[in-house]
C-alpha cells in the first residue's frame, strides 16, 4: 500500500465517530453507523464481558454507590482507596489513602470507549494513579455521557483540551494480564486481577481532563 493511502486510512480510522459516520468516499472504508447512546452502552457492556470485566448499568449515582457497597460486603473487602471527593458515608469507615494496602480501589472515568471496552482515568493531586493500579480489585464509575464511540473519539476529546495534560492518563481495558513465551497466561502481575464497571445511565457529559469531583 502506498504511503499516502495508508496515512489517509489511518487518519480516517482515528477521526471522531461523527466524522467517520459521514465518510463515504474513502476506498475500502465502509460508512460507519453512528450508534445511539443506548447502543453504545450495550456495546460497551458486551465488550467488557469479553475482557473479563464485571459491568453493570445503574440508573443513578446513588444506585452505583449502593451496588459498590453490596460488592464490598459480599467480597468482605475491609478497605477501599479512592480520591477523597469520591468517598461517601457508606464506605468512609473503610477508606484508606494507602493504595498498596487497600483491597479495592475506586475511580471515576473521564471518558470511555464503547468499541474497545476501555475506560480512561487521569491522575491529579487527589486522584492518584495508584487507586486504579495497586489494589488487587478496582472499580470505575462511568457516567453514560462520557461514553464515546471509539478510542479515536476519546483521543480527539483529549487533544481538544486547552490545558496541559495531567501527569498520567491511564487507558484501562480489563484486568492486568500477560503471557510468557510458553503461552502461560497470568492475571494480575502488573496490576489489578479484577475490574468492575458501573455505568450510570443518563450520567453527565464529560467535562474534560480538569473536571472536579461531583
Amino acid at each position: 500500500m502506498q504511503r499516502r493511502a495508508f496515512l489517509e486510512r489511518l487518519r480516517v480510522r482515528n477521526a471522531p465517530g461523527e466524522a467517520l459516520s459521514q465518510t463515504s468516499g474513502t476506498p475500502g472504508l465502509p460508512k460507519r453507523h453512528a450508534r445511539s447512546s443506548r447502543e453504545r452502552v450495550d456495546l460497551f457492556v458486551d465488550q467488557l464481558g469479553e475482557l473479563g470485566v464485571v459491568a453493570r448499568v445503574v440508573a443513578s449515582r446513588q444506585d452505583a454507590r449502593d451496588a459498590i457497597e453490596r460488592v464490598m460486603s459480599e467480597r468482605a473487602w475491609g478497605s477501599v482507596t479512592c480520591a477523597p471527593g469520591l468517598c461517601w458515608q457508606g464506605i468512609a469507615e473503610r477508606w484508606t489513602a494507602e493504595a498498596r494496602e487497600a483491597a479495592f480501589g475506586l475511580s471515576e472515568a473521564e471518558w470511555a470507549a464503547a468499541e474497545t471496552g476501555t475506560v480512561v482515568v487521569t491522575s491529579s493531586a487527589d486522584e492518584r494513579r495508584g487507586y486504579s493500579l495497586l489494589p488487587p480489585a478496582i472499580g470505575v464509575i462511568v457516567p453514560e455521557g462520557r461514553l464515546l464511540e471509539s478510542l479515536g473519539d476519546v483521543l480527539h476529546e483529549i487533544a481538544s483540551e486547552e490545558q496541559p495534560l495531567p501527569s498520567c492518563v491511564s487507558f484501562i481495558s480489563g484486568p492486568s494480564n500477560t503471557a510468557d513465551i510458553a503461552s502461560v497466561y497470568v492475571v494480575g502481575v502488573h496490576g489489578p486481577r479484577e475490574v468492575f464497571i458501573w455505568v450510570i445511565a443518563e450520567g453527565p457529559r464529560g467535562r474534560g481532563l480538569r473536571r472536579r469531583d461531583e
